[in-house]
């Protein structure tokens, strides 16, 4: 233990370098000797790396940054709970940064550790997730810093992929947070909440599953916008995928609204509305089988149709040509 907290002193003092080869060099023999099994950190050491980590993720060099970073993952395992929670609440402030780098390399830095966090550990992955949660919806809400958004929607659906039953005492407040961000202008925040609800409904309650689909009925029926009926639909798609037979009560509302999508000149939506029925026979074959045959129509109907061919230009043409001859007889 002596010669560990030795070497580990040594690689910190180096760290401390102006040369930043040294602080690069320094960093990487940190990561080597965090990456073995056998190493076995004193308290002071461990209070001791993670101040230094932590103080490396603002470094000049993007190269030192993206090292001590990725010292992250490896370290998680490595120090106390207390320790993994001063890393965690760190990276949190990091994210509200005025500094758009240090900003990014924490975002990095807190996926890290949610995808090192040991599994069989529950008592601190059900911590970690207790801190951070509150934050991430806030930032998701606040809409103050777009990229802040995304990256606060990306995490937050890495902790609902992995610790999703962790977090029930926040489901409604995820919910309440993730769906207004399906009506959102911005394409890549529809995108990541999408992907955060198809995350959520693997371990939400029925009746906030419930409310999810009603939600979601109810803008599918009366909603005007192009834009947002496609998010709508990929998100009905999404659930159906991540949901499997628990969606299958809803179909019998849920199918005849995409059926009527099918029929716009909208190919995009056309495509989600497909992708959706897709869904549906994968993951609810027995509840959707009333509706197959008409599904079988309307991909029949699509097996032949080129979307980058104008059939009404065609039309029009068609028009023309006959006009031309009828012109020509009557001369």
């Amino acid at each position: 233990m002596a010669s560990v907290s030795y070497h580990i002193a040594n690689l910190l003092e180096k760290m401390t370098s102006s040369d930043k080869d040294f602080r690069f060099m320094a960093t990487n023999d940190l990561m080597a000797e965090l990456q073995k099994d056998s190493i076995k950190l004193d308290d002071d050491s461990e209070r001791k790396v993670v101040k230094m980590l932590l103080k490396l993720l603002g470094d000049k060099n993007g190269e030192v940054q993206n090292l001590a970073v990725k010292c992250l993952g490896p370290l998680v395992s490595k120090v106390k709970e207390f320790q993994v929670e001063t890393i965690v609440d760190t990276l949190c402030s990091n994210m509200f940064s005025d500094k758009e780098q240090l900003r990014d390399i924490s975002s990095i830095g807190l996926k890290t550790v949610i995808t090192e966090l040991p599994p069989t550990s529950t008592t601190l992955a059900a911590s970690i997730c207790k801190r951070i949660t509150s934050r991430l919806t806030n930032a998701i809400t606040k809409k103050e810093d777009m990229s802040v958004q995304l990256e606060a929607l990306d995490i937050l659906g890495d902790l609902l992929s992995r610790f999703g039953g962790l977090l029930l005492a926040f489901h409604i407040t995820i919910k309440q947070a993730l769906l207004p961000q399906l009506a959102s202008p911005r394409l890549a925040v529809r995108k990541r909440a999408i992907i955060a609800i198809g995350h959520l409904v693997m371990s939400c309650s029925t009746s906030l599953f419930h409310e999810l689909i009603e939600f979601l009925l109810t803008e599918l029926t009366n909603n005007s916008s192009a834009s947002t009926t496609r998010t709508y639909i990929q998100c009905v798609g999404a659930i159906s995928r991540q949901a499997g037979g628990r969606f299958g009560e809803y179909l019998e509302k849920m199918v005849p609204l995409i059926v009527r999508f099918c029929k716009t000149d909208d190919d995009e939506l056309t495509e989600f509305c497909l992708q959706a029925f897709e869904s549906f026979v994968r993951r609810c074959p027995k509840e959707v089988s009333n509706f197959i045959p008409e599904m079988i129509n309307i991909c029949l109907k699509y097996v032949c149709h080129d979307p980058n061919y104008n059939y009404d230009d065609d039309d029009d043409n068609e028009e023309m040509d006959t006009d031309m001859q009828d012109e020509e007889e009557d001369e």
